[in-house]
């Protein structure tokens, strides 16, 4: 069973999740979309634009959790297609390093956030960020070298 591929737009919110010295999100909280980082995970993340979401401590049941992230560097906004076209690529490529197993053999679905046309002007988002996890939830721990 291969990943399905999920585009998520990003719009600015606002808050985020109380964290550890380490980083690592201690207790569930609604959070801005833009303070999601590698190695979060989350609740739903739905589908279309996002504004925010539950960032929930990785050994506790979620849904999905952020597993990579790049900078896009075009000097202007590139368009929706070309920008989730790299993000799908990139999310893909970069899958079997972080998991160590194919994206295409993974039983979980892979999913991705990416700048819009009015995140890069307005919040000057640049960030493609991917996330593997199900919409059924019933995650608990890191999927991190898994190989699921």
């Amino acid at each position: 069973m291969g990943a399905t591929l999920v585009a998520v737009l990003l719009t600015a919110g606002c808050g985020g999740a109380p964290r550890n010295d380490a980083g690592e999100v201690t207790a569930s909280a609604s959070s801005d979309a833009f303070q999601v980082k590698v190695g979060d995970c989350t609740g739903d993340l739905g589908t279309g634009t996002i504004t925010d979401l539950t960032l929930i401590p990785c050994d506790q049941e979620h849904y999905y959790e952020a597993y990579s992230n790049k900078q896009l560097s075009d000097a202007t906004y590139p368009g929706t297609s070309a920008v989730s076209e790299q993000a799908n690529t990139f999310c893909s490529e970069s899958f079997e390093p972080w998991a160590g197993i194919s994206s295409s053999d993974t039983k979980y679905d892979i999913t991705f956030f990416y700048p819009t046309l009015e995140t890069w002007t307005k919040a000057n988002d640049r960030e493609i960020l991917c996330f593997i996890g199900s919409d059924k939830g019933n995650i608990k721990g890191s999927l991190k070298g898994a190989k699921k």
